[in-house]
């Protein structure tokens, strides 16, 4: 992985890594202000609906964002810091992960359709894995092109150069 590649992979990292840390709201930082009027709420106002009732709390405050959004953020970061390992596995060969993303995005959104319509009451907790679901899938879309130089064809495994390469 070239130093560009390597300085990339760590901005994104330490950049979702604060957006997960704003996202958890005021409440992590012990503000004393209403929650509704804190910057972490402002942050976030345009990209969620910031509902109260679908937030987790934290020192009696909900969270920037709703537990749908942090599963995003959250799953986004695992699946962001586990990318090397998807690359040495050399899983984007054997699964096609923008199909996988299409299909957690699928079923959130019958999730969703079925909460409207009366058909079950999905959690905080549901709302949270299927989010984390889609945010990870979304990251380990980027393992086949980002990492590309560390596993290159079949016969290269791992980095050892064996007879069928030369």
């Amino acid at each position: 992985m070239s130093n560009r590649q390597t300085n990339l992979y760590l901005l994104v990292l330490v950049s979702i890594s604060g957006v997960i840390l704003v996202g958890l709201g005021g409440g992590l930082f012990n503000q004393q202000s209403p929650w509704q009027i804190q910057w972490q709420h402002e942050a976030f106002s345009n990209l969620c609906h910031q509902n109260p009732a679908r937030s987790f709390w934290i020192n009696g405050q909900p969270m920037a964002v709703c537990s749908r959004c942090l599963g995003i953020y959250a799953g986004f970061g695992i699946g962001w810091l586990t990318l090397p390992l998807y690359a040495i596995a050399n899983m984007a060969e054997k699964w096609n992960f923008k199909k996988v993303a299409m299909a957690i995005v699928l079923i959130n959104i019958f999730d969703i359709v079925g909460n409207i319509l009366g058909f079950w009451e999905n959690t905080l907790v549901s709302r949270l894995a299927l989010g984390c679901m889609m945010g990870m899938s979304a990251a380990l879309i980027f393992s086949g092109d980002f990492f590309k130089t560390i596993i290159k064809s079949k016969g290269n495994h791992y980095g050892r150069v064996t007879a069928t390469d030369r």
